[in-house]
């Protein structure tokens, strides 16, 4: 039998990775490839080894880097997952939405979920006059506790990952709920052939008792289909 490697963005396997484990062991059961998870201790070794990957879990970023440099195929997403963002300040700051209009705001300027808050915060006519671009979403939380700014923008994902601690240094203003970009599973191309069997393997666990469990687990209701023209969507809100 043939060998998957398969890499996770590694935010998702900061906790719990067994869990990955578990999902690609049940993919093995169903393919005629062995599917083995090589997890990643950060995103610099993630970086490193994506391009070499068989099969990845890729943010939204990744996603259309690994289809326009690598020729990668799209093949599923969580139907109920998407990257969003929550509107942040310090503290003791008293802020609400309206003060990001024309205003400095503190995030990681290059990620698509800061373009999802733009974008949000654009539909109610309030335009941040700058965007203070730190170099991870961390550097967002210290821009604030540090008052290097008072406004920040943070991925959701994040945000709710935080320590108890970290959490009480900023204060959540709002969230988006935009349901326009998400990670998604990416197949190399020298896999063509194996991508619809990989496609319906991915599809059909929410319908097997063990299949349910393990994406219960990864916080997945099921795994629906995911073509080359759907990212163009993602790709035209990086503008």
């Amino acid at each position: 039998m043939n060998r998957l490697n398969m890499m996770v963005c590694p935010h998702d396997t900061a906790k719990l990775p067994e869990r990955w484990f578990r999902f690609a062991q049940h993919l093995s059961h169903h393919l005629s490839n062995v599917v083995h998870f090589e997890p990643s201790l950060d995103f610099a070794e993630f970086d490193a080894k994506v391009g070499q990957a068989d099969l990845v879990y890729a943010n939204p970023q990744h996603a259309l880097r690994l289809t326009s440099e690598r020729g990668f195929i799209p093949v599923a997403r969580a139907s109920n997952l998407y990257d969003e963002a929550v509107l942040v300040t310090c503290a003791e700051c008293e802020a609400g939405e309206i003060d990001f209009h024309q205003a400095e705001v503190a995030t990681v300027e290059p990620m698509l979920v800061t373009r999802v808050a733009c974008v949000a915060l654009g539909r109610k006519g309030i335009v941040p006059a700058t965007l203070q671009s730190c170099s991870s979403w961390m550097g967002v939380v210290h821009a604030l506790y540090r008052e290097r700014a008072r406004l920040g923008i943070l991925y959701k994902d994040f945000y709710e990952d935080m320590s108890e601690l970290s959490r009480s240094t900023v204060r959540m203003i709002g969230e988006t709920s935009e349901r326009s970009v998400y990670h998604c599973f990416m197949l190399a191309p020298r896999h063509a052939a194996l991508a619809e069997g990989l496609r319906q393997a991915m599809l059909g666990m929410a319908d097997e008792a063990d299949g349910a469990d393990i994406l219960a687990r990864l916080h997945m209701e099921r795994l629906v289909a995911v073509a080359p023209a759907d990212l163009e969507v993602i790709r035209s809100l990086r503008g």
